[in-house]
């Protein structure tokens, strides 16, 4: 096995499509989903796989794996690809000689905590995702509460009418803050 064929291996089993996306500048949201730059699409109708799955465009049929997704965004060759994809993830490839096995190393630790990192995110998202559920579900309680212990006559007041009352506002808030928080989009 000659030292290219060893670089595209470490190369792909190092670096996903979602690295590379984000490390040209793409908006890529936590579902692998960006526009697609090879049509100039305005919709997230590109695909981006973890691992070395590599990338699909649901419109223009564009895929491959992200050698050839550099290749094909900056329109260079092969070889200028993978010095792209060294230089930028700090693979430590010697592409005209041999692979560093201390500088690969590196590069799988680097490759494990943007892992890391992708999961961390995605489970701040899912909490957030959870706390506004359960803020929207103390609201409807409070609703609830509110309009079954409403004073029918004068003076006829019942505390769980008047906490209800005084906590609506505050967990409206909370729930709008939390559901804004579930909807941002990662710039």
């Amino acid at each position: 096995m000659n030292n290219l064929s060893l670089a595209v291996d470490v190369i792909k089993n190092s670096v996903s499509a979602i690295d590379v996306a984000q490390a040209i500048g793409l908006n890529v949201d936590m579902h692998g989903r960006c526009s697609c730059p090879f049509h100039n699409g305005k919709d997230r109708n590109m695909k981006l796989f973890d691992g070395n799955r590599g990338y699909s465009c649901f419109v223009c049929h564009a895929s491959g794996d992200v050698i050839s997704f550099v290749r094909q965004y900056y329109s260079i060759g092969f070889k200028d690809a993978l010095v792209w994809l060294d230089g930028t993830f700090r693979l430590g490839l010697d592409l005209d000689g041999q692979i560093d096995a201390d500088k690969q190393r590196q590069a799988e630790m680097a490759l494990q905590r943007r892992k890391r990192a992708r999961e961390l995110a995605e489970w701040k998202k899912r909490m957030q995702f959870g706390l506004a559920l359960t803020a929207m579900d103390l609201v409807r309680r409070c609703e609830e509460v509110r309009d079954e212990k409403r004073p029918r006559t004068y003076g006829e007041w019942d505390p769980g009418f008047c906490e209800a009352v005084v906590t609506l506002p505050d967990a409206r808030q909370f729930a709008d803050d939390m559901m804004m928080e579930c909807m941002e989009v990662k710039e």
